[in-house]
């Protein structure tokens, strides 16, 4: 799966106030790039994954600069900025190796041409790889593999306007596309510029929502789901053209650690200080004698009933031979019910609803 972190995140630590310039606009994520032309500067970035890759914005320039990237001390690569006509939002820099999954540390040098001070990229955001989301705002791209479009009716685009620069566009009515996650929330994120479009969006089997173009990206926001797999069905409703850019889902919450605690008096459960669990040979000898003295009590008990119910099946069977056929021609409506639930009214058992209840949240812009 994939997290992304924009530029302005706490965790991207930029290593001298002076050398680093804040600046971003509507195309780019969250509106906020970092960009400098200081020559060595860092921007550091800790990451629990197996790879992780850079996005940007290339500025129209004619100056050479480029970014040094090395993964927890050793050099993986380089970025150099192309000459570019125009400027591009939403371009991909620069894609690590695959690494085994574990906390890894990306560094990112800047290393400039000294003789033009023009800078020629600006960071964005950074996407990594990982299988440890817990806690974690998770991205599902408009092409990601979870997510199934209806056959002919939606179209890929290519466009710098839109995150890892690929939207899906449909102008079909009916035309569908659904997305499958596991969380606790979801987001639908579209394209800038779009309008007069409408669409209804499903998440399970709520009810529908509808929802139509606005001056923010955020199209739809689900909360409040319970913790577990979902799906997401979004239905084009009108033949104006409709684009749909990625998800961010809000995946489960990380379980909270619990502490082993110190020594017991009796020998219990330890803690050492490099966190191992170790368990003392005094409770060992008393768990071993504790099981043997249960062994024997339960075998006891055991006996005992297996006696008594062989008793008391003897004295039922007689009881039984002279009640039933009684039972039987009476008709009594006190007898025991051939079913242990409550038939209905067509004789079949009446099937209950879960026992939680889905909240939604659907908000229509952001």
């Amino acid at each position: 799966m994939s997290v992304l972190v924009d530029d302005n995140d706490p965790s991207v630590l930029y290593n001298s106030p002076g050398g680093w310039s804040r600046l971003g606009q509507a195309p780019e994520f969250d509106g906020t790039t970092h960009s400098s032309v200081t020559w060595g500067d860092t921007a550091t970035l800790v990451f629990e994954g197996t790879s992780i890759s850079l996005y940007g914005t290339l500025q129209a320039s004619t100056g050479q600069s480029r970014l040094n990237l090395s993964i927890d001390g050793s050099d993986v690569g380089s970025y150099q900025a192309p000459i570019v006509p125009a400027v591009n939002h939403n371009q991909l820099f620069w894609t690590s190796p695959v690494f085994e999954e574990g906390s890894h540390t990306l560094v990112a040098t800047v290393d400039q041409d000294t003789s033009s001070s023009q800078v020629t990229f600006f960071i964005d955001y950074f996407i990594y790889r990982t299988t440890s989301t817990a806690g974690k705002t998770v991205l599902v791209d408009d092409d990601d593999s979870s997510v199934t479009y209806s056959p002919g009716g939606w179209s890929l685009a290519t466009s710098d306007d839109s995150l890892e620069s690929t939207k899906h566009i449909s102008t079909a009515v009916g035309s569908w596309a659904a997305v499958s996650f596991h969380g606790t929330g979801i987001s639908l994120i579209g394209s800038p510029g779009q309008k007069d479009f409408t669409a209804s969006v499903v998440v399970d089997e709520s009810p529908p929502a509808i929802v139509s173009q606005s001056s923010k990206l955020q199209l739809f926001n689900s909360t409040g789901l319970p913790s577990g797999p979902h799906t997401m069905n979004i239905t084009v409703l009108t033949g104006d053209p409709i684009a749909l850019d990625y998800f961010l889902v809000r995946s489960d919450i990380a379980p909270a650690s619990t502490s082993l605690g110190s020594p017991t008096p009796s020998g219990g459960v330890q803690t050492s200080t490099s966190g191992t669990r170790v368990v003392s040979k005094t409770s060992n000898i008393a768990a071993i004698v504790g099981g043997t003295l249960g062994g024997l009590v339960t075998i006891l008990i055991l006996i005992i009933l297996v006696w008594k119910c062989t008793a008391r099946s003897r004295h039922d069977n007689e009881a039984v031979v002279s009640v039933f056929p009684r039972w039987i021609e009476s008709n009594d409506q006190s007898a025991p019910a051939p079913r242990p639930f409550k038939p209905s009214q067509h004789g079949e058992p009446t099937v209950l609803p879960p026992p939680y209840s889905l909240k939604y949240s659907p908000v229509v812009g952001r």
